[in-house]
């Protein structure tokens, strides 16, 4: 019995391994999105028997990573459709302004302390880690949202998180956004604890409209850099 356990969790360990392999190669289109690919190629490529792979490729398809079409070979790269992420930042843009407006209309101040201790430090105390900075801004809205005291919205705004995470992350990639979300982000915190909503509002949609700008011409970019890498590789 405790051999079948330990067998079970080998499986699950090496699942969730190739899980984030998979899902980084995705980040980083390595894995092209509009793709098919067969559970043999995948198998060979991440060096790993069918049965975690598996595991690792339903996670994925959960994640909305991954669609999965009929037989071994329909796993497929979602295409990257940027008018439908324009759509869901332009409804994440509604959604956390209706939050501020909450937050700054409220009797009682949200407790914001752990996003001051990571947002509000000295130059010397921020974080250069691309993947870091882009889960605490991750953090940061999702607090804003949830402090508006609903929890449908909450709900929605954090499925609206999932789905452009695939793209949102290549906002964190070079050293000048880092510096920028920093300085967006505490300007943000600053106009919310003084409950300056106007100026809240402002700054909100200023940070986000200029990060989905770069974002989009990120994902450009790295299309057609890969789509180049590829070509050459035939």
């Amino acid at each position: 019995m405790n051999e079948v356990i330990k067998i079970n969790t080998e499986k699950s360990s090496l699942a969730e391994m190739v899980h984030q392999q998979i899902r980084s190669d995705i980040y980083d289109f390595h894995l092209m999105p509009g793709e098919r690919y067969t559970e043999a190629s995948l198998a060979q490529r991440y060096k790993v028997s069918r049965t975690p792979l598996r595991l690792a490729l339903h996670m994925l398809q959960r994640e909305g990573f991954l669609n999965k079409g009929n037989g071994h070979a329909a796993w497929q790269i979602p295409p990257i459709n940027l008018d439908y992420f324009q759509d869901l930042y332009d409804f994440r843009i509604n959604l956390e302004l209706i939050a501020i407006r909450r937050i700054c209309l409220s009797e009682i101040q949200p407790d914001l302390s752990a996003l001051k201790d990571f947002w509000l430090v000295s130059e010397k105390d921020r974080s250069t880690d691309g993947q870091v900075v882009a889960n605490a801004d991750e953090v940061f809205h999702s607090v804003l949202v949830k402090a508006a005291g609903n929890a449908e919205m909450s709900r929605v705004h954090s499925d609206i998180t999932e789905r452009i995470r695939i793209i949102r992350r290549l906002d964190f990639i070079e050293g000048s956004r880092i510096t920028a979300a920093y300085e967006e982000h505490a300007k943000l915190l600053r106009a919310l604890m003084k409950r300056k909503q106007e100026l809240a509002e402002v700054l909100l949609k200023t940070h986000i409209e200029v990060s989905r700008a770069e974002i989009r011409n990120l994902t450009l970019h790295r299309l057609s850099e890969a789509a180049n890498s590829n070509r050459q590789l035939v």
